[in-house]
């Protein structure tokens, strides 16, 4: 039994794959790379895995597989130039070629692969992997920038999601404090609920949209819980939100943002 292998067709398709592979690599690491390095890198790997495979009847599965990692670490070395987080690309790599292989081998089932098949479908699986990996990687700077707050005031206890933003640079101009922004109900409900006699502050402000005077309070404690840890604030000040078309109940101020 033999088979029959056409290395100018191996040759593309391995280029095609090594290619769209390297490219989704710097994407996922947001490194910049240079287009021809990158062609240039994917045109000697798949140079490599055509020898490779002309040469397996006299490898065995171990000098096989060797032979693939030392071309995938060759290429990641030539597509990025520095040996900085070298293991962590080589590794990125072979996961986004087990997803892309799983993708094609899934619409192979529809259509054999051969010629303008397999760039429809290489070119469509890159799309699907990169939407993937866009929704995942924006999911994480969400919940990196998003938090579950505690606050406290007499006998009032309420549980919101907060956002830390760098845009909120509002601060007490007597106390220096810095004044994060709450809604205007859950503000009402603390005060309410509070049994205790509230005296407001007001703080000037000014932002893109228009400047005004915020009306602050000062809480009697926060509890931050993000990434595993807990941080708690005593007397926290906040101040009715401006805008009650926001997402978020509360904007916490970019000083309290963890470093």
């Amino acid at each position: 039994m033999y088979y029959e292998v056409y290395v100018d067709v191996l040759f593309v398709e391995n280029l095609c794959m090594n290619a769209i592979l390297l490219f989704l690599t710097a994407w996922w690491e947001q490194a910049e790379v240079k287009a021809l390095r990158t062609v240039t890198a994917a045109a000697l790997g798949s140079l490599g895995a055509c020898v490779l495979v002309v040469v397996s009847d006299r490898l065995s599965g171990v000098g096989y597989f060797l032979g693939s990692a030392a071309l995938a670490a060759g290429m990641v070395c030539m597509t990025f130039g520095n040996r900085r987080h070298f293991a962590f690309r080589v590794l990125c790599l072979y996961m986004q070629s087990f997803v892309l292989n799983g993708i094609l081998r899934y619409l192979e089932q529809f259509h054999r692969m051969s010629g303008v098949w397999f760039a429809c479908y290489s070119g469509a699986s890159a799309i699907v992997l990169l939407a993937a990996e866009y929704i995942f990687k924006n999911r994480k700077k969400v919940e990196k920038r998003t938090c579950l707050a505690i606050l406290y005031h007499g006998g009032c206890r309420i549980s919101i999601e907060a956002l830390f933003d760098t845009g909120n640079g509002l601060y007490d101009p007597v106390s220096k404090r810095a004044v994060s922004i709450l809604d205007q109900e859950v503000l009402k409900k603390l005060l309410d609920g509070s049994g205790k006699e509230n005296l407001p502050r007001f703080i000037p402000y000014h932002t893109i949209s228009g400047k005004g005077i915020l009306t602050a309070y000062v809480l009697d404690g926060m509890e931050l819980m993000f990434s595993g840890e807990q941080r708690y604030l005593k007397y926290p000040m906040v101040a009715v939100m401006p805008d009650e078309n926001i997402q978020y109940k509360l904007i916490l101020h970019r000083d309290l943002i963890p470093s």
